[in-house]
């Protein structure tokens, strides 16, 4: 519940990482039709500068896109994944081939959604349920069974 609170008070953080202005123009009118106010969306176009604003800057989600001009595929994932560990990723890809998505969810992101194919309601869910899902896998398993005991008692 504390979760679902907060999405309605608080904007959620989104870091785009896009080196396509059209592709971002679609990220950002997409969660405007979603309702603008639910979403903060700061647009990076290169992983240095992805890699930057992770360094100084809060972000509850990062979108980002595999294939960068100063990146390509692992390298952009594991490049943020191990600035941000604790960030769940999106991966926004132009390929439409469940065999990236499948690499990228095996590599470390929450989630992936094609360019083009999705709608922004459904941009808006994708985003909050891998920040809801990253939270609950964040949590160390003996933090788990530790609670449950704590519960039973």
């Amino acid at each position: 519940m504390k979760e679902a609170t907060r999405s309605r008070h608080v904007p959620v953080e989104v870091l785009l990482v896009e080196d396509n202005p059209g592709d971002a123009r679609l990220v950002k009118e997409s969660l405007a039709e979603a309702g603008a106010r639910n979403f903060n969306l700061t647009h990076v176009e290169r992983l240095e500068d992805a890699i930057r604003r992770l360094e100084r800057d809060r972000y509850d989600v990062v979108l980002l896109d595999l294939l960068l001009e100063d990146s390509q595929r692992l390298g952009t994932l594991m490049a943020i994944h191990q600035q941000a560990p604790k960030v769940p990723i999106v991966v926004f890809t132009g390929l439409e081939d469940d065999v990236v998505g499948l690499w990228a969810l095996s590599e470390g992101a929450e989630d992936y959604v094609v360019k083009g194919k999705v709608s922004g309601d459904s941009l808006a869910y994708t985003i909050r349920d891998a920040i809801e899902r990253h939270g609950k896998d964040a949590q160390p398993e003996n933090s788990r069974k530790r609670s449950r005991k704590e519960q039973r008692r």
